[in-house]
């Protein structure tokens, strides 16, 4: 492991329920030495990543919602997303979420809000589940068997995301039925009252592999034309790649 990987693994221990880590902390955690962790803190604090923080503590620093805005704006997947999301989820009235996988994590990186008012536990930023729920199985089934395999056997399972991991065997069943089908459909995976329904957005030329999807409730999931519904997604998720063959101007 390369000491920038190191340094970063640091940064992926400020979590919502522990925003505040000591040097002691980080290093009995990250089986560190005190000194490496006092050096990497050092150069992450330099350079805007962490701060210092009350009772000789750590926190994220300012640099990280620069970055935030900075890809926001600036990622050619949301950019190209965004306009075709926001008019989905406005004349659908669900909430429409667009998630993508890095380094054998997945995450939500844009969310557009329908008029339902529900409430998911999985939103922009934290990441997922890696074998449960919509999102997750479909962009899984959109990536080469090979980057698949890998995943699932670097899943750490001491890490939430890779909790309840299925075996090869029945995870290749799942992936071939959503292959199959062109979608996923999961009902109470993540949230007990809440409904994902997801569709693969992939643009080679571009090395783009995400999932688009809504999340509805039960209750709206129970009157919702599914063929319909699923249509609306690919249409989306085409228009989406679409754009991303033009050139930003």
């Amino acid at each position: 492991m390369s000491s920038l990987t190191r340094m970063l693994g640091v940064l992926d221990l400020f979590t919502a329920d522990k925003p505040a880590w000591t040097a002691e902390e980080i290093a009995a955690r990250l089986d560190y030495t005190l000194a490496s962790v006092y050096r990497y803190a050092r150069e992450l604090c330099e350079t805007g990543l962490l701060r210092g923080g009350e009772g000789a503590t750590f926190v994220l620093g300012a640099r990280i919602i620069e970055l935030d805005f900075q890809m926001r704006n600036g990622d050619p997947l949301i950019r190209a997303a965004r306009g075709a999301m926001r008019r989905l989820a406005a004349a659908a009235g669900c909430d429409l979420v667009l998630a993508t996988e890095y380094g054998g994590h997945i995450v939500t990186i844009h969310h557009e809000f329908g008029a339902e008012g529900i409430s998911a536990s999985y939103g922009r930023g934290r990441r997922m589940p890696l074998f449960k729920g919509a999102m997750s199985q479909c962009l899984l089934a959109a990536l080469p068997r090979a980057r698949l395999r890998k995943i699932y056997d670097e899943a750490d399972e001491s890490d939430e995301a890779a909790r309840d991991r299925p075996e090869w065997e029945a995870l290749l069943e799942r992936i071939k039925t959503i292959r199959r089908d062109g979608h996923a459909i999961t009902c109470g995976e993540l949230d007990p009252e809440l409904v994902g329904i997801a569709v693969p957005l992939v643009s080679a030329p571009h090395r783009v592999v995400a999932s688009l999807g809504f999340i509805l409730s039960r209750q709206r999931f129970s009157t919702t034309d599914r063929a319909h519904t699923v249509g609306l997604l690919e249409q989306c998720a085409a228009q989406v790649v679409a754009l991303l063959a033009v050139p930003a101007g």
